[in-house]
């Protein structure tokens, strides 16, 4: 098992259980949660423990930026991968501007997730 937590935040549920067995079946320990005030009481609870989330920000209502920078206030050496789908120039800007470190195609890839969480962690 490796010691880098993953956290799950916002994914839809079928694309959310694809990643967290992929992720799990090479021994990532994966948590999830549906929304900021959940990823905030897991981040407590693992005490620092989380070093990396994987957040969908494909729905408008999201809010996904938001949850982004509030979560990087608090954890500043934390980690982001964003999926989602149709996206724009100006959003992918934004989005790498808020600190976040890769971004996948939803639907999610099995391999190029496991390649975007292995660039990350392994650094």
């Amino acid at each position: 098992m490796r010691n880098e937590i993953i956290l799950l935040l916002g994914t839809d549920p079928e694309g959310g259980y694809v990643m967290q067995r992929a992720l799990e079946a090479v021994g990532y320990p994966v948590l999830t949660a549906d929304s900021r005030e959940g990823a905030d009481e897991l981040f407590r609870s693992f005490n620092g423990a989380i070093r990396l989330v994987i957040i969908d920000i494909t729905e408008k209502e999201n809010r996904g930026l938001e949850v982004i920078a509030a979560l990087r206030r608090s954890n500043p050496t934390l980690k982001v991968i964003v999926a989602t789908k149709d996206i724009s120039p100006s959003e992918r800007h934004d989005i790498y501007i808020s600190g976040v470190i890769e971004l996948i195609r939803k639907p999610v890839d099995k391999q190029q997730l496991l390649q975007a969480v292995r660039r990350i962690v392994e650094k």
